[in-house]
């Protein structure tokens, strides 16, 4: 049979799969990997070097941190260090500012905690360029269900689930900002943090003004969670995960995968 792509309309689209099956989010979902004419997707299993093209590390300069970098484990991780000292800071992210968040974008992020998770903290989400790659940009988190965060490090649009154990809110958060409206803070509820060596499961997306978060913990759901603010449409906003020590021991961070998936709506 030659030429079959050239025998199908619109080949590897929704329209494609729509003569095919019904639009049922579930299934669609599911085969979003094979419909590149409709969505953007790339799925990163760390079996080897990290690749400088997908993926940025920095670290501070204070007890030693070390930046991820491959780990020989069972089917691979990319590995990284807080360092001794109080305060350090280990972080990867994307090297390129390129999704929209009118295309909706979403993170699949699997990472192993600490041995201890007492005196630590992460930002993982999306966001626009930071001042500091390796710095944090929560400097402070009311503790109420309406959890209020103060942004700093230059970023203004952005939806990230935060834990910071010397912050007034010592469990997990999800906020989300845009260039319009006010920051917008929901403290997890049941309060969260991770099992000490807990297999962590997140799926963070954006959208215009809208944040959504899954989250699952040694494969046990913790909840679906959401904030009515978020990056503006047009605003372009990067994938980052910064892990950050807070006492005078180092913690321990293994990432197993990240999958990203995006509508694609270029013209």
């Amino acid at each position: 049979m030659p030429n079959t792509m050239l025998n199908v309309e619109r080949p590897f689209s929704l329209f494609h799969y729509a003569k095919l099956h019904n639009l049922d989010p579930r299934w669609v979902l599911l085969n979003a990997p094979n419909l590149f004419s409709s969505f953007y997707f790339r799925l990163h299993e760390f079996d080897g070097t990290l690749v400088a093209a997908d993926w940025s590390t920095d670290v501070t300069a204070g007890g030693g941190p070390t930046a991820f970098a491959y780990n020989a484990q069972r089917n691979g991780a990319i590995r990284g260090n807080t360092g001794a000292t109080d305060n350090d800071v280990t972080a990867l992210f994307q090297p390129n500012v390129a999704m929209d968040p009118a295309d909706n974008p979403c993170v699949f992020l699997r990472f192993r905690a600490p041995a201890t998770v007492t005196g630590w903290g992460f930002e993982i989400g999306w966001s626009d360029a930071k001042t500091d790659e390796k710095l944090v940009c929560v400097s402070a988190l009311t503790d109420v269900a309406a959890a209020v965060p103060t942004i700093t490090n230059g970023i203004t649009d952005f939806g990230l689930v935060v834990l910071n154990t010397d912050l007034s809110l010592t469990t997990a958060a999800l906020i989300g900002d845009g260039t319009t409206g006010t920051v917008i803070g929901n403290r997890l509820t049941p309060v969260w943090t991770p099992t000490a060596s807990g297999i962590i499961d997140m799926i963070i997306g954006v959208s215009p003004n809208l944040t959504k978060l899954q989250l699952w913990d040694s494969g046990v759901f913790q909840g679906e969670y959401n904030v009515l603010n978020g990056p503006d449409s047009g605003t372009l906003v990067r994938f980052s995960a910064i892990f950050k020590g807070l006492a005078a021991s180092a913690r321990q961070i293994d990432i197993l995968k990240i999958a990203i998936l995006a509508e694609e709506n270029a013209t």
